[in-house]
Formats: structure tokens, C-alpha cells, sequence
């Protein structure tokens, strides 16, 4: 049996949150081990799966540009967490960072999102502050000790090209103008986890991506093939029709974009809002 779905990105990030859930290395690291999510809010999708709470988004691209949330000094939730058994640990300090991130081991696991994939397998992360905050450096240090990381990414964030040759084009510094913060790309290593994967992990199915992008809100979004036993592509039918009209995760006013004057503009460069040329 087959069915044709269409899922719109903020209904793929949902999607990709309950196929992470039902992961077997999630599920065992849950039971034994440590997880770690950082991300934005296809892995606050992820946190509100696994922790029943969302997390704070800093970074944001809007039809403006690279910016960030107006309000996230203000917003009590965590931008990056630790989980281990049933304690929920935010890792938005440095000094708890660097206590907790060299206990990790490779019975651990890292959850982060991307900006971008090719088609290579190879995936970045946007930084648009020096260093990237606390936990990019920390990455470098976790992957040494064989830490693994499983990368959730919607398949709209699936470039062309390959990947390691734009990294080194990139950098804050190498912009002259920006609309929004200038980015340089921090490369990340792991297994890359889309809607795909997701659907494949609910459900004994094969899901083929048969299209991209639309209009009236699917703008970005994929239409699926899947096929499979009736039973299973009748679950992955109840799983959709509930996911259908998904918002995204996170608590709204801290999805509000920066404007002028913000209390961040120090920390960021080449933008041309900030800079008051253009409005």
C-alpha cells in the first residue's frame, strides 16, 4: 500500500521530533546514558518529545535575514540541555559546560540541529557570534572522545554542492554587508536525521521525497511517497493527521526577530539593520 503525504517544514520538524523519540540508540541512551540537545527549534520540537519542555531560540533566519530573538535575555527556558534519567540539566553557562561535557562518552550522545546538509552527508551550523557560543567548542572536544551526534535536520535544509568547499568561503569577517548578522559555518559531524528517517523509524516503511516547495504555507516543504504494509501506512496516516497545522516549538514571543538596537547588536557584525542602512 502507498500514501502520498505533503508535510509543510514546521510539520516536518514535529515529524522528525517523534521519529528521534522512537530511535533505538535514543531510547537506549535514555535508559543508560546522557543526551545532550542543542539546537533551535527543530530540536526544541525534540525536547518537547522527550522533556515535555521547549527550548530557547537564539538564532533565527527570517525573510529579513540572519537574526536573533528580541526577547531571549528575558525567556526562562534553556538554549541547550542535558538529560540523564529524569533530571532535565540546562547547559546555558559555561562553567556547567565545561563540568559536564567531559564526562561524555561514546555510551553518550549528542542532539543538534543544522543549517545545512548536501547531499555527502557533511552538515554546518550557522555561527553569527566569536566562537559560536559555549557549546560549538565544546563539539570539537566531545567528537575527539568519540562522542556520536545525530544531526536533526528538515529536508529543506538540504543544499547543493558540497559543503566543504563553501565552509572556507564563509566567515563573520569575510562579509562586507549583511542583511541581518554576518555567519561563518561550523562544520558538524554525525548522522544526519530528516522527515525521512523519521517516518522510516515510526513505521516499517520506505519513504521516497517525490517534491519540493509549494505555496500557502508549504513553501520549503516536501511531498512524500511512502509505501509499506497496509497497517503501517495506515499509522503513519493517524500520525500525520494529527501533526497536520503543527506551529513551531517554542514559546512565542521568543520567536520575535531583533531590530535595531537590541541589546545583542554588540555582539554581532556587518549587519546593515544595525548599522541603521536599512530599515
Amino acid at each position: 500500500m502507498r500514501i502520498q503525504i505533503t508535510l509543510t517544514t514546521s510539520e516536518a520538524k514535529k515529524m522528525i521530533a517523534k521519529g528521534i523519540k522512537a530511535h533505538p540508540r535514543v531510547q537506549q541512551v535514555r535508559k543508560k546514558g546522557t543526551i545532550i540537545l542543542k539546537g533551535g527549534t527543530t530540536v526544541s520540537a525534540i525536547s518537547e518529545e522527550l522533556c515535555g519542555r521547549p527550548m530557547k531560540i537564539s538564532g533565527m533566519i527570517t525573510p529579513k535575514g540572519t537574526l536573533t530573538s528580541k526577547f531571549k535575555q528575558e525567556i526562562d527556558l534553556p538554549h541547550a540541555l542535558l538529560l540523564r534519567g529524569d533530571k532535565v540539566l540546562s547547559l546555558d553557562s559555561k562553567e556547567v559546560w565545561e563540568k559536564e561535557t567531559p564526562r561524555f562518552t561514546p555510551n553518550d550522545l549528542v542532539i543538534t540541529g543544522a543549517n545545512a546538509f548536501d547531499a555527502y552527508g557533511h552538515a554546518v551550523l550557522m555561527a553569527g557570534t566569536f566562537a559560536g557560543g559555549n557549546s560549538l567548542p565544546a563539539f570539537q572536544s566531545m567528537l575527539i572522545e568519540g562522542v556520536p551526534f545525530l544531526i536533526a535536520a528538515g529536508l529543506e535544509k538540504l543544499v547543493p554542492g558540497n559543503l566543504w568547499e563553501v565552509i572556507p568561503m564563509a566567515g563573520r569577517k569575510k562579509v562586507d554587508l549583511s542583511y541581518g548578522m554576518a555567519v561563518g559555518l561550523i562544520p558538524v559531524f554525525g548522522t544526519i536525521f530528516t522527515e525521512v528517517q523519521a517516518i522510516e523509524t515510526l513505521a516499517q516503511v520506505k519513504a521516497l521525497v517525490i517534491g519540493k516547495g509549494g505555496i500557502h504555507g508549504a513553501e520549503g516543504g516536501s511531498t512524500l511517497l511512502v509505501d509499506g504494509p497496509k497497517k503501517e501506512i495506515l499509522k503513519i496516516d493517524g500520525l500525520y493527521q494529527k501533526l497536520k497545522g503543527a506551529d513551531l516549538s517554542g514559546e512565542p514571543r521568543n520567536l520575535i526577530p531583533c531590530t535595531r538596537g537590541n541589546l545583542f547588536c554588540k555582539n554581532h557584525i556587518r549587519c546593515l539593520y544595525k548599522q541603521g542602512l536599512r530599515e
